[in-house]
């Protein structure tokens, strides 16, 4: 099977694919002239005439059914072949209401190329039964999934109007003094019904709609207002003390967004949040997906004072030596690293090594995910800066990181 798009030379009168095989691929015709035909009863009835520019075997590859038609080269006959596998991914990650309006219109093209062969031949039609049993089934599992996405998406965006999300904040630690330097800010979903609903049963849902880009607004605000609260209270029995950062996330869809510097500036200015206590952060595989659009917008975020992080590092495809092209000041050394570190030399030399190489670039390193008091004094001799994880404190609600401040971990 053809694993992307490649061109094939048809003679006059070969076959580019026969009435009942399987559909694996679409073709472009590119040069020359093609015959779509069936055959019933002996007799043969010519569907179509191509030409150049037009697109025959579509049908079978978006709704994985057998050929319902031969295709014929009427002359040498030049096409590009645009294989299952090449669009498969992509349409499966299609806009679901796309996909169903798709399979609605070649399921009623099917239903009436069946009557008009089966008018001409004397059949009611030329499929058999499982093929449109087939049909019937793939639209049914389209419409289902439509209809769920759309009910979940009217949830979401009730979500945001009726104020049902909230953010629990987890502390970062400071390991030379062991004092809290800053809160990730993480988003719950406070169902009026299923409860409190993690960020990974909602947040990708929410990318793939574009609703993450208001939702991601309400986070940066709500963190904002937070900062304020936790400046205003904690100020008079903490003036030795440097003040409270907190970080939330970025996701792709977010960072591209076109107002999106704009919308966060504004916060700042309505808020009132010095910007260096408000960090941005956003995964390597966001800076590798367009790194000449992420450098522009997080020049200009960083130019705002808002300090700027990549989550997650060693997971996805960037580099030490690649990331002074970005204005990043501080890594975080994804949770995988540090909870196998004690039993894998592979992944201590992996956090000594990123650590090692960031402090030659100026960048801080926060240890994600430490769970127990070995890992912390792991990554405490392995010179990271900062910890985080469940065995300082899990997220929390406000009022919880108010009682950490308090006390101290």
């Amino acid at each position: 099977m053809q694993e992307s798009i490649d061109r094939e030379v048809f003679s006059r009168g070969s076959k580019i694919f026969r009435d009942g095989e399987p559909g694996n691929c679409a073709y472009l015709i590119e040069k020359g002239s093609v015959e779509i035909s069936a055959h019933r009863k002996g007799k043969k009835f010519v569907l179509a005439i191509l030409s150049e520019g037009e697109l025959l075997g579509e049908m079978a590859l978006i709704d994985d059914s057998v050929r319902s038609a031969t295709a014929t080269a009427l002359e040498e006959t030049e096409v590009v072949v645009i294989s299952l596998d090449y669009l498969k991914n992509k349409f499966d990650q299609a806009d679901p209401m796309l996909k169903l309006l798709l399979n609605v219109i070649l399921g009623r093209f099917r239903a009436t190329q069946r009557k008009f062969l089966g008018q001409s031949t004397g059949q009611e039609c030329f499929t058999d039964q499982t093929a449109s049993e087939t049909e019937d089934r793939i639209y049914k599992k389209d419409r289902e999934r439509v209809l769920n996405d759309l009910r979940f998406k009217k949830e979401l965006e009730q979500a945001l109007k009726r104020k049902e999300f909230e953010l629990h904040y987890q502390p970062i630690i400071a390991l030379n003094d062991g004092s809290i330097s800053s809160f990730e800010a993480l988003i719950r979903w406070n169902h009026p019904v299923r409860g409190l609903i993690p960020p990974n049963q909602f947040v990708g849902f929410a990318e793939e709609t574009g609703l993450i880009v208001p939702i991601g607004i309400w986070v940066f605000e709500e963190a904002c207002n937070a900062l304020n609260s936790f400046h205003s209270k904690l100020a008079p029995k903490n003036r030795r003390k440097p003040r409270i950062s907190v970080s939330v996330n970025a996701s792709t869809k977010q960072l591209f967004e076109p107002k999106f510097v704009e919308k966060i500036q504004l916060v700042l200015q309505q808020t009132g949040i010095d910007p260096k206590y408000i960090h941005l952060e956003i995964t390597e595989t966001l800076l590798m997906e367009n790194p000449e659009l992420a450098t522009i917008t997080l020049n200009k975020i960083k130019e705002m004072g808002i300090k700027l992080i990549i989550d997650d590092f060693g997971t996805g495809y960037s580099s030490l030596s690649y990331l002074h092209r970005f204005p990043i000041q501080t890594l975080k050394i994804d949770r995988t690293f540090i909870l196998t570190m004690l039993e894998s030399t592979g992944s201590m030399e992996i956090v000594r090594a990123v650590a090692g190489l960031a402090h030659n670039l100026g960048i801080e390193i926060v240890a994600e995910g430490v769970e127990t008091r070995e890992q912390l004094n792991q990554v405490r001799d392995l010179n990271c800066d900062y910890a985080q994880g469940y065995h300082f404190s899990k997220p929390i609600p406000i009022s919880g990181a108010f009682k950490l401040l308090e006390k101290g971990i």
